[in-house]
């Protein structure tokens, strides 16, 4: 009688959240399961905490871990450290040797800058070589987690449905604010009544005004930039939506073509939009991109790692990251301050992210070593 009334209350629990998942275990096998983490970016939104011998993803932000080391650390108990695999540059590789070697099965070195699309469909190839079984999930080095556990369940639910189907699941979050800076997803909660669910279109980053319509909607989310397929999956959605792309791969593992001849494209232009197999799993975990100074002091300060000696007045709302000195504040607000060796940026909060514009002139200049 106990048993069968739990499981009436598990059952209407379920109905009432079908997103919510009341296990941490799985019952899939998670043998043919790897993960690649993307981290080849250089961080120039980030200058001058991330520079070019130190790109962000080897910056500690909100603890002591690096945020490649917590994008790892994130996944460890999913699967044997074999199946997780980094995707990177050249000009990362030995940095990421160094950094995470030992915690890694192995790296995929892009020879050349060529966006995503390329990026991802190499991993995918040569995971699919090692493993033609593979499911791979694709994460990024320089997103801010901070509940380990309920990323890892709902991560579970988005590998489990694309174990069990032929498509593309995407991570979409639920939107906490009109978010200009974010993509969004829609997608179609009519034709299938459980997540995950189709998506129906993408809609680029807005405008104020559109971001505030769209959280008003149910069925809109967030580009978190993380999903998952079956290698087999996605090498068949860039033959088909594609081609160029995956002919350009093809011919540089088969070595003959030149990876840095082949289209650059996201892998939102290349697959994404144009693919009909693709469905979003909504999630609801805290989440930011660390993509710009104002973001990432944000995150030191909440978590008590911004120690500065600050006297201030009529001043408010500033984020200040500078050591060893006293930084004093008359009639400043809504600024962002940042002190490294040799460089000191001042920039409003709202103007945070054309700091790569300010790289962008430095790499014209003579002041390169800045970089």
């Amino acid at each position: 009688m106990k048993k069968k009334l739990l499981s009436t209350i598990l059952l209407f629990l379920f109905l009432l959240n079908p997103n919510k998942s009341f296990s941490k275990e799985s019952s899939m096998d998670y043998k043919n399961v790897y993960f690649v983490i993307l981290a080849g970016g250089s961080g120039t939104r980030l200058w001058p905490i991330s520079r070019k011998e130190k790109p962000k993803q080897f910056i500690p932000v909100g603890d002591k871990k690096t945020l490649i080391k917590q994008a790892i650390h994130r996944i460890a108990e999913l699967v044997p450290k074999d199946n997780i695999w980094i995707s990177t540059t050249q000009e990362h590789a030995q940095n990421i040797k160094l950094h995470v070697e030992n915690d890694i099965g192995n790296i995929v070195i892009e020879p050349g800058l060529r966006n995503t699309g390329p990026a991802i469909l190499l991993a995918c190839m040569k995971l699919h070589k090692h493993n033609p079984k593979a499911a791979v999930v694709f994460l990024t080095a320089d997103h801010f987690i901070p509940d380990k556990q309920k990323f890892v369940n709902y991560l579970k639910q988005a590998i489990d449905f694309t174990l069990k189907n032929e498509h593309i699941t995407l991570l979409g979050l639920k939107p906490k604010y009109p978010a200009t800076g974010y993509g969004y997803i829609e997608f179609d909660n009519i034709n299938r009544q459980q997540a995950p669910f189709k998506v129906a279109t993408f809609h680029e980053k807005p405008d104020l005004k559109t971001a505030q319509s769209y959280i008003k909607k149910n069925n809109i989310l967030w580009n978190s930039g993380m999903f998952c397929g079956k290698t087999s999956v996605f090498i068949q959605e860039f033959k088909k939506e594609a081609n160029k792309i995956y002919e350009g791969v093809s011919n540089y593992l088969q070595e003959t073509g030149n990876y840095n001849d082949i289209k650059s494209d996201s892998i939102d232009y290349a697959i994404m939009e144009k693919s009909k197999n693709i469905f979003v799993l909504p999630v609801d975990f805290p989440w930011c991109d660390v993509g710009n100074i104002e973001v990432f002091l944000s995150i030191q300060k909440e978590n008590m790692q911004l120690k500065n000696n600050i006297v201030s007045v009529d001043s408010d709302n500033n984020l200040i990251d500078v050591k060893n000195k006293l930084v004093a504040l008359i009639g400043i607000n809504d600024l962002c301050i940042v002190e490294t060796d040799g460089i000191l940026l001042i920039t409003k909060k709202n103007q945070s992210e054309k700091v790569k514009t300010i790289v962008k002139k430095l790499k014209k200049s003579d002041n390169k070593k800045y970089l």
